[in-house]
C-alpha cells in the first residue's frame, strides 16, 4: 500500500519540480529588491495580507479555529495554483509571483532579519514541498496541453494530477496546519505569562 502511494510521484518529472522550485526563488530572491524600491504594485497585495494576518494573530483563537483557518486558506490557494495548470504559462507567473508574495510578506514581518533561513522552519518544510508538488503538476500539465513531451512522465490524464494533489498535497497542508496551529498558540500561552 506504502509502495503504491509513492509509485504516484512516478508520474512527477523531476526538471520540472526543479524548474517549479527555481520559479519560486526567483520571486523570493526579487521581495527584498521590491520591499525597498517601494514597487507599490507589486507591494499592494502581500501588504494587504501581511495586515490582515497582523490583525488576525493578535485575536485569541482556539486551537481548532485556527488550524481550520489555516487549512482552508492554504488549500485554497494552492487549489487556485493547481488549476493555473488549465492555462497556457500561468503556473509560471503563478510560481514567481507565490515566492514574491511569501518573500515580501516575510520580508516584511522578520524586518529583514534571518531572511532565507525563514524558509526552513518547521511549517515552511511541510508547505513549500506542497507548493512544488503543486507547481509541478500544473506546469506539467500545462505542458502536455502545449504538447511539450516531458517523455511517459508527463502524459497522464488530468484525473491522475488532480488526485495526485489530493492524496500529496492536502495531507501535507493538513499537518502544517496542524503544526503552526499549535505553534502559534504555545506562542500566545507565552506571551500572555510574560
Amino acid at each position: 500500500m506504502i509502495s503504491a502511494y509513492f509509485q504516484q510521484f512516478s508520474m512527477l518529472s523531476f526538471s520540472v519540480f526543479l524548474s517549479s522550485i527555481l520559479f519560486f526563488l526567483v520571486g523570493y530572491a526579487l521581495a527584498p529588491t521590491v520591499y525597498f524600491k517601494k514597487i507599490s504594485w507589486l507591494l499592494a497585495y502581500p501588504m494587504w495580507v501581511a495586515g490582515i494576518l497582523e490583525d488576525l494573530m493578535k485575536r485569541k483563537w482556539h486551537p481548532v479555529s485556527l488550524f481550520v483557518f489555516i487549512f482552508f486558506l492554504n488549500s485554497i490557494s494552492l487549489s487556485i495554483d493547481f488549476f493555473s495548470g488549465l492555462v497556457p504559462f500561468l503556473p509560471v507567473l503563478f510560481a514567481v509571483w507565490t515566492g514574491l508574495n511569501i518573500g515580501l510578506i516575510t520580508y516584511h514581518t522578520l524586518e529583514g532579519h534571518f531572511y532565507f533561513a525563514a524558509l526552513l522552519n518547521p511549517v515552511a518544510l511541510l508547505e513549500l514541498p506542497a507548493a512544488f508538488i503543486t507547481f509541478t503538476l500544473a506546469l506539467q500539465y500545462n505542458l502536455k496541453n502545449l504538447h511539450v513531451h516531458l517523455g511517459a512522465a508527463a502524459e497522464p490524464a488530468f484525473a491522475s494530477y488532480l488526485h495526485l494533489f489530493l492524496v500529496a498535497v492536502l495531507p501535507l497542508l493538513f499537518v502544517a496546519a496542524v503544526v503552526e496551529s499549535l505553534l502559534i498558540s504555545y506562542g500566545k500561552k507565552m506571551e500572555d505569562r510574560q
